[in-house]
């Protein structure tokens, strides 16, 4: 008799204590502990903090914060924070500053786009299509356009005419100075100066005046 009561009685104490196992249900800012046997819900440390102590068979435990360039987003029982992201790679900068809660979060800058969700690399931005102008703008495009076109296409024909023009002109003197000389050769006397003016002589220069006799004396 006393052999089934003792084995009762330990049936009855394994019952209760799976019963308790079974029954231990720990929320997200909790663990059970201990590992093995899980018989308590402790607490874990919270966001910006790591686990810096823990006892072996009870929930007693410390924390600490996190050191600098380290976080931790959620309640752990780590005894080490995550290490913070750098936003240093090439066309990226910081969206926000790392913190003990909350994890650096990179962006690309102008002209740059994230090659993933994670952001880890930058890449160029496609270029995306022009969009058309407004109907009244290309309307007047349509119209002013060709003004500047034919203003250029009637300066560049002046230009050729001029140049026809001297070009022209030089060959005309080219051809006129044989020309020229030929004629002077032929007829010089067309070209030939007029004779200086002789002066007057009168007919009395050079004649003696006669001598006249006046009363027996000699008079000139």
């Amino acid at each position: 008799m006393q052999p089934l009561c003792n084995l009762a009685l330990t049936f009855l104490c394994a019952l209760s204590f799976l019963s308790s196992v079974f029954s231990l249900q720990c929320n997200d800012t909790q663990y059970a502990w201990p590992v093995d046997q899980p018989t308590l819900c402790c607490n874990k440390c919270q966001p910006g903090q790591r686990m810096r102590q823990r006892s072996p068979v009870t929930c007693e435990n410390k924390c600490g914060p996190c050191a600098t360039n380290r976080y931790t987003d959620t309640y752990t029982v780590m005894y080490d924070c995550e290490v913070c992201d750098k936003c240093n790679k090439p066309n990226m900068e910081y969206s926000s500053n790392c913190t003990t809660t909350h994890n650096a979060v990179c962006r690309c800058k102008a002209g740059y786009r994230c090659k993933d969700v994670t952001c880890k690399q930058c890449v160029p931005t496609p270029t995306t299509t022009t969009k058309p102008k407004p109907t009244t703008v290309l309307r007047y495009e349509t119209l002013t356009e060709p003004w500047p076109r034919q203003i250029r296409d009637t300066a560049w024909f002046l230009v050729i005419i001029a140049l026809l023009c001297a070009g022209l002109a030089i060959v005309v003197l080219a051809k006129m100075k044989p020309f020229l000389r030929w004629i002077k050769s032929k007829h010089g006397y067309f070209l030939a100066k007029e004779p200086a003016p002789v002066p007057a002589r009168f007919d009395d220069e050079g004649v003696s005046t006669p001598i006249q006799e006046v009363l027996g004396k000699c008079e000139v």
